[in-house]
């Protein structure tokens, strides 16, 4: 079954909102589109107006600039739509028994860099609000983390019981994963220099392996 991409959970959000007008919904939809498509440096307003079906003065009183519009356009991403997205895991991987922390890891990591190749404008649109934001990017990771550690977390325990993982709390664990993750599929999106995909990917997933792998540091204790 193929999966529902970022631009028809994001139009399925906006139907939902009984808050704004038809006309938003419209200006709102083609900013994410053409910002997709073209980049958000790229759109003019006016190319947002002829898409939406609007008059360009419609689109400035409704949204005063671009960034307006932006931040309009990432409020319900990082309320609602990442979050799923972030937790939308094939069954079988919540199903199966890992036999190493390094398959777990893995599979983390493949599944959510398969979703993000198969939804790369839209992803870019993101990544571009919130790589180089540390308030946006704290957003996201606050949001994505609790659909994560619900959905994820019968595996995690399941690791610690065979005693494959550090004993830390799941939401901590899940936070160390994404946070690599973001950071990696950032670059992936803004196609940044030096970035050798399958390289990165190897490296990053041996890294957090050590990190979580049990052993001296898996005891947090406070000062």
């Amino acid at each position: 079954m193929e999966r529902s991409r970022i631009r028809d959970y994001f139009q399925q959000d906006l139907s939902q909102n009984e808050t704004i007008t038809p006309k938003q919904r419209s200006i709102l939809q083609a900013s994410l589109d053409l910002f997709a498509e073209k980049g958000f440096d790229q759109t003019s307003t006016s190319d947002i107006a002829q898409r939406a079906g609007v008059a360009e003065g419609t689109v400035y009183r409704r949204y005063k600039t671009k960034a307006a519009l932006r931040d309009a356009i990432l409020a319900p991403i990082a309320a609602h739509i990442v979050p799923i997205l972030a937790s939308d895991f094939s069954e079988d991987k919540l199903r199966q028994r890992y036999p190493s922390l390094q398959a777990f890891v893995t599979a983390i990591f493949t599944d959510r860099v398969a979703f993000a190749k198969a939804n790369v404008k839209e992803l870019k649109v993101i990544f571009e609000m919130a790589a180089f934001d540390a308030e946006r990017r704290e957003q996201l990771l606050s949001q994505i983390a609790p659909k994560m550690v619900k959905q994820m977390g019968s595996v995690i325990n399941q690791l610690k019981a065979d005693h494959l993982i550090v004993d830390w709390p799941n939401d901590l664990i899940l936070q160390s994963l994404l946070s690599q993750l973001f950071g990696y599929l950032a670059r992936l999106m803004l196609e940044l220099p030096g970035t050798e995909i399958e390289r990165e990917q190897a490296y990053l997933i041996t890294v957090m392996t050590k990190i979580l792998t049990p052993g001296e540091h898996d005891q947090i204790t406070g000062q």
